[in-house]
């Protein structure tokens, strides 16, 4: 998980590629806590305002609706309401932060670009 800076809030590393990515997330430690908001703590007001922002967790179609997780819509549901269009591209736009995080890691760390042939173990190590 990243925030909007391109941070790295959380990680979880031990999940093989060829599994999805919803079935990592809920199984991992990191998506039995967030639900229950444990891993984030309440936000400040906004200033000169009593209105707190609210955290919530961006995810592609592959994640399950929750409280705190936005997916689009389908694309079926998209092309017949604009303003789930518009939905989407927005939700689109917040993705882009993650994918530009991962960029920003792979180019300072650039073994990011080949496969690691390294045993799980050692990976988690590295």
């Amino acid at each position: 998980m990243v925030d909007a800076n391109c941070k790295f809030l959380l990680i979880d590393v031990g999940s093989y590629g060829k599994e999805e990515d919803a079935g990592i997330f809920q199984m991992s430690v990191m998506g039995s806590k967030v639900p229950n908001g444990e891993y984030f703590t309440p936000p400040e007001n906004w200033p000169a305002s009593d209105i707190k922002p609210l955290h919530v967790i961006v995810g592609d179609e592959a994640f399950r609706l929750d409280k705190h997780v936005m997916k689009p819509f389908t694309q079926k549901q998209a092309v017949a309401d604009s303003s789930k269009r518009n939905y989407n591209y927005a939700l689109c736009r917040a993705q882009r932060v993650t994918e530009r995080a991962f960029g920003i890691m792979c180019v300072v760390f650039r073994i990011f670009f080949t496969p690691i042939n390294l045993k799980p173990d050692t990976v988690d190590l590295v």
